[in-house]
């Protein structure tokens, strides 16, 4: 379910990138906030992985007694690590093209994609980059 704040946070921010990219024609900018969103949730979750741990349950019975416990699923933290470097490639890419810097945040409780746009505007707290936020 969409709300109305994420449909505005959408358009402010549609609205900026087209005023600091004007090379970009309206549908290839949807398509790329589409993306870039996308994108953002995939690495938002990624680094809640990271800051979480990869946990797997490990049963194990010993002495007639069944034990439950949590271990490090190593296989699980090399494909976030691996999906990871894929998807920060392919923002870059992106940013190249709208000729804009991007920066990664890794911290969960911010934005993962954080734009440096040439104007210099911001959406959040720190007031030189604009997350994806919506």
């Amino acid at each position: 379910m969409v709300t109305k704040k994420q449909i505005e946070e959408y358009q402010r921010t549609e609205h900026r990138f087209f005023e600091d990219a004007p090379h970009i024609s309206a549908s290839r900018m949807s398509d790329i906030l589409n993306k870039v969103h996308r994108y953002e949730t995939t690495l938002h979750r990624i680094n809640e992985n990271d800051c979480n741990g990869h946990p797997r349950m490990k049963i194990e019975h010993r002495d007639g007694k069944t034990y439950r416990f949590e271990v490090e699923d190593i296989a699980w933290a090399k494909r976030d690590e691996k999906k990871e470097a894929s998807i920060q490639k392919k923002v870059q890419d992106i940013a190249d093209e709208l000729k804009f810097q991007v920066q990664f945040n890794g911290d969960p409780r911010g934005g993962a994609i954080q734009f440096v746009l040439p104007s210099k505007k911001s959406n959040s707290w720190n007031n030189e980059v604009w997350g994806i936020f919506w």
